[in-house]
């Protein structure tokens, strides 16, 4: 079996051509009539009423055919997991822009019906090497600006919508919002210009704040997800221009997750007028024995739905499916996907689907 990697090594290892969309269709239709059955979860999706993705890179649509079957055969939405970061396969340079897998990836959803989600734009973690030594407090605004005017207006009116930010909240600072990098040396107000910048460069895109670790009954968790419930209430006061809200779903096998806490947190983000998103999905295994992993994993799933998904319309994979020995991908990651090495439907794909059938018929969120 040829080697696959998560999202985080691509994000290390990508380059090279792209093939084109037709090229990689001739790679794709054979392997229709031998992939796994997956209507099951496509129906419960449609059953209540929502739009279901998954992450992908350029590199797994060029290079892994049968994973691009499956993802062409199962989901309605697609979010690039790599390719349009602020790293330094996007941004070689300060002065360059390397959109050749981000094309890719975009005119394959297009090309299959697909709506597409860019994730990110503006990130503390995996900037290119030159960043530290060329951004400062003098030019870090234009940096950020123009890169979000350049990226966004690139693939204007062709992207369902935009993580504007990513993982702003942290506990270096009493208001949570995370100071490095681009708070310390853009300002306070980071976080607005970034919206209004990306506003002004596609006016039709839903702009999303997206954010990790909120799910769970712990100490945390829960300030964490306080302080992200205060910062959307000041966007929207301030009439930023925000539309939805991303929880991110990396759940942990041996954490209880905050049932009441995330009601509450969903209602409140609801009555402003916003969307919620589950944007990353997956189940961290750390500590689960490993005989109860796949039970442990399949559970997550189902609660985890069961109480996001009256209030959410998007679900969204972190990752297809489980990686083979020898990937360099731990095991508690290794496992938390909804199919396995052999590309095999698992528990956690059945719990998906059958909590998704739970939900009312074409819920109304």
């Amino acid at each position: 079996m040829a080697r696959r990697l998560t999202r985080r090594q691509l994000l290390r290892s990508l380059g090279g051509a792209c093939l084109s969309n037709a090229a990689l269709a001739q790679k794709v239709q054979p392997l229709l009539s031998t992939l796994p059955e997956t209507s099951a979860l496509k129906l419960a999706a449609q059953h209540a009423g929502k739009t279901l993705g998954t992450f992908v890179v350029g590199y797994q649509l060029k290079y892994q055919p049968t994973d691009a079957a499956i993802i062409a055969k199962t989901f309605s939405l697609i979010a690039t997991g790599n390719d349009l970061k602020f790293s330094k396969h996007l941004r070689p340079a300060p002065d360059v822009f390397d959109f050749g897998y981000s094309d890719l990836v975009v005119s394959w959803a297009e090309a299959h019906q697909m709506l597409f989600r860019g994730h990110c734009l503006v990130w503390w973690n995996a900037l290119p090497d030159w960043f530290q030594s060329y951004v400062t407090p003098a030019n870090a605004a234009k940096v950020m600006t123009d890169h979000i005017q350049k990226v966004v207006g690139h693939y204007a009116r062709r992207v369902y919508s935009w993580d504007v930010v990513n993982e702003a909240i942290y506990h270096d600072s009493p208001d949570g919002i995370r100071r490095k990098p681009w708070r310390n040396l853009v300002g306070d107000d980071y976080i607005e210009l970034a919206f209004h910048t990306a506003a002004a460069a596609d006016p039709k895109a839903k702009l999303l704040i997206n954010e990790c670790y909120i799910e769970h009954a712990t100490p945390d968790e829960k300030f964490r997800r306080d302080q992200y419930l205060r910062l959307i209430t000041r966007l929207k006061q301030s009439r930023v221009p925000i539309h939805g809200v991303g929880v991110q779903g990396h759940l942990r096998g041996v954490a209880s997750l905050d049932r009441p806490g995330l009601t509450s947190f969903a209602q409140q983000v609801r009555d402003m007028g916003l969307e919620l998103l589950i944007t990353e999905l997956d189940v961290d295994n750390v500590g689960v024995p490993p005989a109860d992993v796949d039970k442990v994993t399949a559970s997550k799933y189902s609660e985890f739905i069961d109480i996001l998904g009256p209030y959410v319309k998007v679900i969204t994979l972190e990752a297809l499916e489980d990686y083979p020995a020898g990937s360099g991908a731990p095991d508690a990651i290794a496992r938390a996907n909804i199919f396995d090495v052999d590309y095999q439907p698992k528990q956690a794909f059945a719990s998906l689907t059958d909590a998704l059938n739970r939900l009312p018929s074409r819920s109304h969120v």
